[in-house]
């Protein structure tokens, strides 16, 4: 089944919020951060169905939009890598203190197992690549790949965080996205997004 992947820019640093939609009028959204109304208000609009907010890695940026999100749609199941759900309920660790603001979810969550998965109506893959965060996950969809800040155009996530480790995140890249197909559409959490030839290529942190 064909998706449909559309970028909202959202939150105190311009997170890459990713809203994924299929033929049967369903959504997924990935990583929202705080100001989601735009987003929202397209979900209520054509009427989608939301089947589940999936989090890559726990930092506050990709996680602060959540409260948004279940009051509009409450219900919606939370899923994130049991490794990663710690950061989800500790300020500290998430990073939010580091704008003055002590946010954490309480809520329930469902775990993001590495593999192939299936949420609602979608199926796709669930790749754990730790480095930028203690276990942060790309989502596979076919020849598109989002994958929060694991990988950038151009880049790579930053290590410096708690719970980094920048040799295991080039690892984890060449080892586990640099081997998809070069046509597969990269979808990151700041900014543009790219594909895996180029980032093969052009990668300065990659070569």
């Amino acid at each position: 089944m064909d998706v449909f992947i559309e970028k909202f820019v959202t939150g105190p640093i311009e997170t890459n919020s990713y809203m994924v939609t299929n033929s049967e009028k369903s959504v997924l959204i990935v990583d929202p951060s705080s100001g989601c109304e735009e987003l929202i208000s397209v979900v209520k609009k054509h009427q989608y169905i939301p089947e589940g907010i999936i989090i890559t890695h726990g930092h506050f940026d990709h996680i602060i939009g959540i409260d948004e999100i279940l009051k509009a749609f409450p219900g919606t199941a939370v899923y994130v890598h049991r490794k990663e759900q710690v950061m989800l309920r500790n300020a500290d660790l998430n990073g939010s203190v580091m704008i003055g603001w002590r946010w954490e979810y309480k809520g329930p969550v469902s775990d993001l197992e590495e593999g192939d998965v299936r949420i609602g109506s979608f199926d796709l893959k669930v790749v754990a690549v730790p480095g930028h965060s203690p276990w942060g996950c790309a989502l596979l969809f076919e020849k598109v790949c989002l994958c929060g800040d694991i990988l950038f155009a151009g880049s790579v996530g930053r290590s410096d965080l708690s719970g980094g480790n920048g040799q295991l995140l080039v690892q984890g890249i060449k080892e586990k996205l640099l081997t998809l197909p070069d046509d597969t559409v990269v979808y990151p959490g700041h900014g543009g997004r790219t594909t895996i030839g180029r980032e093969k290529r052009l990668n300065p942190y990659l070569q």
